[in-house]
């Protein structure tokens, strides 16, 4: 695969494009306008490298909308939210005892598809399921669909390891057969999994449409998600692509698996790691009413989603592990104007493979071997050790783990992007710089691009050591837009209310402003409402 890189960039940096969108666009493309005020929903749970502080989206302020528009989430973002809707406040079962837990049939479904919920629950008892759609909703952060009847449960077999890859993986029975209607709006859903005596668990999903073509399309990243999932944490069993168990039941680099497998619940609550930034995004980003549609990884690499019929495709968080069709499918959409928004950082790192021969969407396969061993080529190496660095593609790439937070440093602040902020050259953004954090490097092969701008340049520090992180935009041939965050922390700053800042928001407005061709009712306001926190 050829992204059009080029061995010897030559850049030309550009302060002052041109291009804001006036907001007469606003009614048909962001479909709805909001009042400033309200309180950031966030759900810092984090994944084993770093800490985060789980919350729940709740009641706020008045922030109801105000509908300028008709598009499907702009509709449904109309509806009564769930009050008292929350991520952690419940008993969740553990994965040594195995009260309840539970994993979907597929990660998205479309309208007039099943899904089909595999659960197991011990001792055997009733339970049911409760299916939430993320979202705005007032300030809920989440709006009940559909609660499903006490069954009853049973428990399920234990899972079975590979002796090839040590992957971890069910054979349940189903157990729950959900048909998704016509009404069913696309986004992200989590199905709550309760047992008669008051464990719980949660399944993500997401609602794909197919049929209609949003101005953005949100890739949730679920290959990312059980590469980091270690279930069960039973201290014996469980694998992820990091880590598994010693002989002393402590968790072990030696003890990973090469593959994992989409056939089995995610560890603790059911929520993947880093999960909270995504839904934090994606509460945010309805806030807005932006015209969106939604699909993960292996919509992607399957082709059952064609990203090129988007204005833009946003990758909200952290987006790490890709196949080859995966990343085929992303640019051929730049290549054919398709912008593309980089939320979060260390994106198209490893370069993954699905099942046998990329046959089956179940089974992540990543080796982690840069280096031929006995002749053998490595098949899924970094994207940087093959001819196709992820520079390529996203116009930085991965540098470094973070130590603790840092200031994001304002460059270009004459540009487009930065309208509204009052920022000035050298103004710090506190904690934006988090987790992992991109760089421009100028010894790797870089995009083809007809202009491009380092919007922020910040130092940070890692193992004593000072480390720069870049924040970047350029424009391709095609023109499309591909912006890099370059910061796990972006997307925190829109949605956590301990980090939030008018800038980064008013900032991050500007791009989707930009990239989806509208413009959100009262742009001037550099702070929207969104979700809650309780």
């Amino acid at each position: 695969m050829v992204d059009g890189g080029r061995a010897t960039p030559t850049r030309r940096r550009t302060l002052g494009l041109i291009g804001a969108v006036g907001a007469s666009g606003a009614a048909a493309l962001w479909g709805i306008g909001w009042r400033p005020g309200g309180r950031r929903a966030s759900a810092g749970l984090a994944d084993p490298h770093y800490s985060g502080d789980p919350v729940a989206a709740g009641s706020g302020p008045d922030v109801s909308p105000r509908p300028l528009g008709r598009s499907p989430v702009a509709i449904e973002n109309t509806r009564p939210g769930a009050a008292g809707f929350s991520l952690s406040g419940h008993r969740f079962a553990t994965d040594r005892s195995g009260e309840i837990a539970g994993y979907a049939s597929a990660t998205s479904v479309a309208p007039g598809e099943e899904l089909v919920l595999r659960v197991s629950v011990a001792p055997a008892q009733r339970y049911r399921a409760t299916v939430f759609r993320i979202g705005h909703y007032g300030g809920a952060g989440a709006r009940m669909v559909v609660q499903g009847p006490w069954l009853d449960g049973t428990t399920q077999p234990a899972p079975a390891v590979s002796p090839e890859t040590g992957a971890v993986s069910c054979a349940w029975s189903p157990r729950w057969r959900l048909r998704i209607g016509a009404d069913w709006t696309s986004g992200l859903y989590l199905a709550l999994l309760s047992t008669a005596d008051g464990h719980h668990h949660w399944v993500p999903f997401v609602v794909r449409d197919p049929s209609r073509t949003a101005a953005g399309l949100v890739v949730i990243p679920t290959s990312t998600y059980q590469a980091y999932n270690q279930w069960p944490m039973d201290g014996r069993t469980g694998a992820s692509l990091y880590y598994g168990f010693d002989d002393a039941g402590k968790r072990a680099v030696a003890g990973r698996s090469r593959a994992v497998s989409h056939d089995r619940p995610y560890a603790g609550s059911g929520l993947p790691n880093l999960v909270a930034d995504d839904i934090g995004f994606v509460q945010w980003a309805e806030a807005q009413g932006l015209d969106l549609a939604y699909a993960t990884s292996e919509d992607l690499h399957t082709g059952r989603i064609e990203p090129g019929r988007h204005r833009a495709v946003i990758f909200p968080g952290h987006d790490e592990y890709w196949s080859t069709r995966m990343r085929s499918a992303v640019v051929t959409a730049r290549n054919g104007g398709t912008s593309l928004v980089f939320l979060g950082a260390n994106n198209c790192y490893w370069r993954i493979r699905f099942g046998g021969g990329d046959r089956d969407e179940r089974q992540v396969w990543c080796d982690k071997v840069d280096t031929p061993r006995k002749g053998v080529v490595p098949v899924t190496p970094k994207w940087r050790a093959t001819t196709s660095p992820e520079q390529q593609l996203i116009g930085s790439q991965y540098v470094s783990v973070v130590d603790g937070r840092a200031p994001l440093v304002v460059g270009a602040s004459g540009h487009w992007f930065w309208a509204g902020t009052g920022v000035r050259d050298g103004d710090r953004i506190p904690g934006v710089v988090w987790g992992e954090a991109d760089q421009w490097m100028s010894d790797t092969a870089g995009p083809q691009l007809v202009e491009e701008v380092q919007l922020a340049d910040s130092p940070f520090t890692r193992k004593g050591k000072t480390v720069r992180q870049h924040t970047r935009l350029y424009r391709a041939p095609s023109g499309a837009w591909v912006f890099a965050a370059g910061s796990l922390g972006w997307t925190r700053t829109l949605h956590d209310p301990a980090l939030a800042d008018p800038r980064m928001d008013r900032a991050t407005r500007n791009l989707l402003r930009q990239v989806l061709g509208g413009d959100p009712a009262g742009a001037d306001q550099p702070v929207v409402a969104r979700a809650a926190r309780r």
